[in-house]
């Protein structure tokens, strides 16, 4: 796998760009390009579960729910980034605001079920490959609470084909461009960031054209691509612990879409 091209070498601030080749030359000279390219096939998603429960785990029971989405270069791949946002991530008893008072619907729903709410933490995911993706969430909870932090956190997968609002949308914008450019500005962290568009684009994106980007996405945007990737599809599922009211897959496979009469 370490081959030629597939690495990327990369400097930032006062870097002599001779000697920097000449030392790449010296030291990666000899890593070989790599055979040719294997036929390429896009991978074939296949909804399915791997549950391990163990109720002397207790009493912390682990979920997550993952979505095939898309690759890097795709044209929806920021709406992704935006949505992880708009779901967002909670972890009882953190944070300034807390979740039983908070804008998020989705924290808001969660920290208030069962009137000590339903998890003790949960995070929306966003994975991009070369030739697909993963979007979902993973969740932590109390092992009599399984089902209704499945459900609520289903249902705000949901609400973002049927009901995202403009506020959320503009919220989620803003914390997917904290996050992209508000880091901590170490050396490190600009090569890593720097190398990893490299490997995925091609090319360095400025952070001007990102922002443009993000920017261009609004409600109806975020239900387009909700609706066509994640309305009524197949799901992956992971869980670990003393899963009780675990629901079967084909009750959360039937909870990937709404029904309205």
């Amino acid at each position: 796998n370490f081959t030629a091209d597939k690495m990327v070498l990369v400097g930032t601030g006062a870097v002599d760009h001779g000697a920097l080749v000449s030392m790449a030359e010296a030291r990666l000279g000899s890593v070989g390009a790599g055979s040719s390219a294997a036929p390429y096939e896009a991978p074939y998603f296949c909804g399915a579960e791997l549950i391990y429960r163990n109720d002397e785990m207790g009493p912390t029971a682990f979920i997550s729910v993952g979505y095939k989405t898309v690759p890097w270069k795709s044209g929806d791949a920021v709406a992704f980034m935006v949505m992880q946002h708009i779901i967002g991530k909670y972890a009882k008893g953190s944070g300034l605001v807390p979740g039983n008072i908070s804008g998020n619907r989705t924290i808001n729903a969660v920290a208030n079920k069962m009137q000590v709410g339903c998890a003790d933490e949960f995070e929306a995911f966003n994975c991009f490959y070369r030739d697909t993706g993963m979007f979902g969430w993973y969740a932590a909870c109390d092992e009599v609470a399984v089902e209704h932090c499945i459900g609520e956190l289903m249902f705000g997968v949901n609400l973002l084909a049927f009901s995202v609002t403009d506020e959320e949308v503009e919220r989620g914008k803003r914390e997917l461009i904290i996050s992209l450019f508000g880091g901590s500005g170490s050396v490190a962290d600009a090569c890593a960031e720097t190398g990893k568009q490299i490997l995925a684009y091609g090319r360095e994106v400025p952070a001007a054209e990102m922002i443009l980007r993000i920017n261009a996405i609004d409600a109806e945007e975020i239900k387009r691509v909700t609706w066509q990737y994640l309305n009524d599809s197949e799901v992956a599922v992971t869980a670990l612990g003393p899963l009780h009211g675990m629901p079967t897959y084909v009750d959360l496979r039937r909870s990937t879409t709404m029904h309205r009469y």
